[in-house]
């Protein structure tokens, strides 16, 4: 794997198009509770799409090469200290610029690595993957809401018992924060096992008050206190292998829809973020 931006200009023009990858980060720099840092989302797709580059090389004749993560997403929650969020306007047309600028050059299969879960930063991403699609026929795809959603490799067991039994861990929980003491223990606070637990509902996720309401003075949506670095490399591992297979089926432009398929994206008020009088990033008196 290569990075472009490395690369001189000639370098890139004799780069063989039709047998590589492109991937290209997007996630934000925002709050993630008490004890993980602003950059997890950046972390996260990071050491996800380095893991799926490396499994592509390893299993197939595919070339990767990535950009530097680009910290632009857009997001819900904007109350807490640290928080760079734009709006899901901004986001689609930096994505789509990204997006047409690398089809320039000529690759034929980019990948985005939304590793933010938020639908306000999906959607806006997708929606900039349909659009290039549209413009040069399929040459990209942004598998992470669907992967978020549950498709891809089956998780092992134990995921599977802590999936159905801590279901409602949306936000620096013990999702997050296992993957973090996975990827490199150093980013996680002291202390996270003794955070409170603090619950919401998937319908209620959808109203940014009620998000807030959960986050409380803490800022997680979770249960941060049953992390483990064990977890951590099970979900790690999971995410990875999940993306590789998208990817590969993808550049066969074979069985890889599922991974295109984005159930939130399908909800229509959820797309509001795009009218310009709800649009703007609504950035309220930071907390104490």
């Amino acid at each position: 794997m290569k990075d472009l931006s490395l690369m001189t200009w000639k370098e890139i023009k004799e780069v063989n198009k039709k047998d590589s990858v492109v991937f290209v980060v997007m996630a934000p720099i925002e709050e993630h509770g008490w004890c993980l840092p602003l950059a997890t989302d950046i972390i996260e797709g990071e050491n996800w799409s380095r893991g799926a580059m490396e499994m592509i090389e390893k299993n197939s004749r595919i070339k990767c090469y990535y950009l530097p993560t680009f910290p632009v997403a857009a997001a819900s929650v904007n109350t807490f200290y640290g928080s760079v969020h734009f709006s899901m306007r901004t986001t689609f047309e930096v994505a789509y610029e990204i997006l047409d600028s690398v089809r320039h050059m000529g690759f034929e299969s980019i990948v985005i690595i939304a590793s933010h879960a938020d639908p306000d930063h999906q959607i806006a991403v997708i929606k900039a993957v349909r659009k290039i699609n549209r413009k040069y026929g399929i040459c990209a795809i942004a598998p992470m809401g669907s992967i978020f959603e549950g498709t891809g490799v089956e998780p092992t067991e134990d995921i599977k018992e802590l999936e159905k039994d801590y279901s409602n861990d949306f936000h620096a929980g013990w999702i997050e924060t296992s993957s973090m003491l996975d990827i490199d223990d150093n980013n996680v606070r002291s202390g996270f096992n003794k955070l409170p637990d603090s619950n919401i509902t998937d319908k209620d996720m959808i109203s940014k008050r009620k998000q807030l309401a959960a986050m409380g003075e803490y800022g997680h949506i979770g249960l941060p206190r049953i992390a483990t670095k064990e977890i951590g490399h099970d979900l790690n591992r999971n995410c990875i292998e999940s993306i590789s297979e998208a990817v590969i089926k993808f550049y066969n432009r074979a069985e890889y829809k599922k991974y295109d398929n984005y159930f939130l994206y399908k909800i229509l008020p959820l797309h509001i973020g795009f009218l310009k009088i709800f649009g703007k990033v609504k950035r309220g008196k930071v907390g104490e």
